[in-house]
Formats: C-alpha cells, sequence, structure tokens
C-alpha cells in the first residue's frame, strides 16, 4: 500500500553547492582509469532543495545529487540559472581566496 518508497525529485532549489561530470560509484574498473565517453557522464548538482513525489507535494528539505535536465524540468529555466550563478559566485571565491592562502603559506 502507501508504504511503498515511492521516488521523490526536487522541485524546488534551496542552494547549490556541489557538481559532478559523473557519478564515481558507477565508475569501476577501467572507467576510472580511462577517458569517460560522453554516454557515461552526466552533469549532477549537489543540491539542498524542496524534494517530493510531485508539485502537489509539501515535500521535504534534503540534500542530494540532482541531474541537470530534473532541476531544469521541475524548478525553471530561471530559478536554476539564479542558483547556478550563486554558486559559481560562491566557488570561485572560495578557490581564489584558498589559492591565495596557499601562495602565502609557500612565503
Amino acid at each position: 500500500g502507501d508504504d511503498a518508497v515511492v521516488p521523490t525529485y526536487c522541485f524546488e532549489i534551496k542552494e547549490v553547492i556541489g557538481m559532478r561530470f559523473a557519478d564515481h560509484e558507477r565508475l569501476v574498473g577501467k572507467k576510472r582509469r580511462n577517458e569517460l565517453a560522453a554516454a557515461e557522464t552526466s552533469l549532477c548538482y549537489l543540491t539542498r532543495g524542496k524534494f517530493g513525489e510531485d508539485q502537489n507535494d509539501d515535500g521535504f528539505i534534503d540534500t542530494r545529487w540532482v541531474e541537470l535536465e530534473e532541476l531544469y524540468d521541475n524548478c525553471g529555466k530561471q530559478n536554476l540559472n539564479r542558483a547556478l550563478k550563486a554558486y559559481r559566485t560562491a566557488e570561485k571565491k572560495a578557490a581564489d581566496e584558498a589559492i591565495v592562502g596557499f601562495e602565502e603559506d609557500d612565503e
């Protein structure tokens, strides 16, 4: 009955906190050592957001890897672009500051 596990999807992006081109857990043996074929890549974002069965589900907050297409389809282009812009800005700032710290440590 209602106890069956039902898949849930992201319908609201709170924050994007990471990105990957492939699921490392699916890459075994030779696939880990060699260049990936296009079919083995999947653009995903580590997303904190509201997840539910559908748009009419009040859902719950969670953080999980979500494929770009799901975010686009369920959250809309404008919300997706806003979240990705904020992520890219934060990622660049964090990386730039870390690199400056490494350079200061070398002096």
